[in-house]
């Protein structure tokens, strides 16, 4: 009973820390964002740069090599499809103009139910005696530039700060792990931080590596399918059908309905108006229900309720960044999670070798 008593308050006060943990990383976020990406690419890049090490390259060179082959490329990819993005930036105003036009029946049917609304809401004030009076407010708001310019120089700053953390931490990772070790000897959990700490690594390494080469693919496979639909720049919609891949579920509903908006700007028939997202969708669903999981699946399975909450909370805290670091922060917490409980049961913590990934189908036992 007095056990019970003396682990009552606990509770509360893990409550409050969570707590204040969300509230730092929220106003943390210019500072923390970075980091969090720094690391992910890291573990990315980690396999690259060990594997170079079996040529006697050193980390830092091999390091600052990886970094500058994918800076310049995304580079000379940015200005690839700078120019078409340009212009259909410009042409922006005109395709809303487009579609509202395109969808002036749904909008019509749309306004008459708001008007039926509006006249039931009148009646039913008038019938109660009721008046209201609104006063409007007006906000004044910073200027477009102002923002526009605001927004720039945050994204410069976290993308500066995020490559120079990025070829540190591959660079010298190894040697901050070992000296946060060794300061963790005498308290006695060490085993269990460098068991989290390599399990979470590797799983997520190999995660995200697995998706991004699943992503490219995806994106040139898109590409090739806008390009015999006849979408015009189907290099751009590729591109972004590859990047909003890593957010699950969302992104690719984001993707499907950016290609039908095109398609409804450049064709006027509805076979050909619908191809197009059809063949995004299909892609999509190859991509998502047999493409991923065959490969994924060897590493984990995670459930799909998990991700999507995952996806909410973060994207709620940090916005897009959040959407794109859920689910490999879910992974690290679900590792993490894993083996502390282990550890508080009095088991052994489980190695790579005894334990082939924390969410096989088919968990092995523990003798």
């Amino acid at each position: 009973m007095k056990k019970n008593e003396t682990s009552l308050p606990s509770m509360p006060i893990w409550g409050i820390f969570i707590a204040l943990i969300i509230v730092f990383l929220y106003f943390a976020q210019s500072i923390v964002i970075p980091i969090f990406f720094a690391i992910f690419t890291a573990f990315i890049l980690i396999p690259i740069v060990k594997y170079l090490l079996k040529f006697h390259i050193p980390r830092t060179v091999s390091s600052a090599l990886i970094l500058i082959i994918i800076i310049g490329s995304m580079g000379a990819l940015i200005r690839f499809i700078s120019d078409p993005v340009t212009v259909w930036m410009e042409r922006l105003p005109t395709l809303i103009y487009q579609v509202d036009y395109k969808l002036k029946g749904v909008k019509h049917s749309l306004e008459s139910v708001q008007r039926t609304t509006e006249k039931i809401d009148a009646i039913s004030n008038v019938g109660s005696g009721m008046t209201i009076a609104s006063k409007i407010v007006t906000v004044k708001e910073p200027g477009m530039l102002f923002r526009l310019f605001n927004n720039a120089q945050d994204f410069l700053v976290g993308l500066v700060t995020m490559v120079v953390l990025t070829y540190l931490f591959l660079s010298f990772g190894h040697t901050l792990a070992r000296s946060f070790t060794s300061l963790l000897r005498r308290s006695g959990y060490h085993r269990i931080v460098i068991h989290v700490a390599k399990d979470a690594q590797h799983k997520v390494s190999h995660y995200l590596l697995l998706i991004t080469v699943i992503n490219i693919g995806l994106g040139i496979c898109v590409t090739i399918a806008l390009w015999l639909a006849g979408l015009p720049n189907p290099i751009i919609w590729g591109v972004l059908a590859a990047m909003l891949n890593y957010i699950p579920y969302i992104g690719a509903a984001i993707s499907i309905g950016i290609v039908l908006a095109v398609s409804l700007l450049t064709f006027n028939t509805i076979g050909a108006t619908i191809l197009p997202p059809l063949l995004v969708l299909s892609l999509n669903v190859l991509e998502g229900q047999f493409i991923t999981p065959i490969f994924t699946g060897k590493l984990f399975i995670i459930n799909p309720a998990l991700i999507f909450l995952s996806v909410l909370f973060w994207g709620w805290l940090w916005g897009i960044a959040g959407v794109f670091l859920a689910v490999p922060i879910l992974v690290v917490m679900v590792v993490s999670i894993h083996h502390v409980s282990l550890y508080l049961a009095g088991q052994r913590t489980l190695s790579s070798s005894e334990n082939r990934y924390l969410f096989n189908r088919t968990p092995p036992t523990v003798e």
